[in-house]
């Protein structure tokens, strides 16, 4: 899984030398910002598939928010336990205005519903329940798009929640 994210960061690593990156894209209110990430989440070492989903807007007197869904899902194993999380949830996003067009700063408020598994795969199974896992799950998060192109950026976010999650996930993000 290890191999996968490096391979993801090669292509996107080829996609900003191939793409010109003379532009000025920036998060747009009224458009639609969406993509998929791949993270590494520091609790069990696990590899983190994800898709993202902003939908832009003003606020007067505020600025530029995002608001949007958010999927996460990953397993890791802890001794004889084996645990997988499926995240499904909300983002509200605001975004920070540069005099560089192609950096889009942000920082997040996530609202999330765990759907999480427990597998003990130890000796005496028979004697083990396995636990209720997951449910509601708060985060924040904080983040920045690289626009490669008026329509396709790079994109870095950095996030900690409940159940001890924390994670760097790297993607793509297409605005439509």
């Amino acid at each position: 899984m290890i191999n996968s994210f490096y391979r993801f960061i090669g292509t996107a690593i080829l996609l900003l030398l191939l793409f010109p990156i003379t532009n000025n894209a920036q998060f747009e209110v009224g458009k639609h910002h969406l993509g998929p990430s791949l993270g590494f989440y520091f609790h069990g070492s696990s590899v983190i598939f994800g898709a993202n989903y902003e939908y832009g807007m003003e606020l007067k007197d505020i600025g530029k928010i995002g608001v949007g869904g958010i999927m996460r899902y990953y397993t890791y194993d802890a001794g004889w336990w084996s645990y997988s999380d499926l995240l499904i949830g909300a983002q509200g996003n605001y975004h920070f205005n540069l005099d560089n067009k192609k950096l889009d700063p942000w920082l997040g408020l996530l609202i999330a519903f765990d759907i999480g598994s427990v597998d003990y795969k130890g000796p005496q199974s028979q004697w083990y329940h396995e636990p209720s896992y997951g449910g509601f799950w708060v985060g924040l998060h904080a983040g920045m798009r690289y626009w490669i192109s008026p329509t396709m950026a790079i994109t870095g976010r950095f996030g900690f929640g409940s159940y001890s999650y924390s994670a760097f996930d790297v993607g793509v993000d297409f605005k439509l």
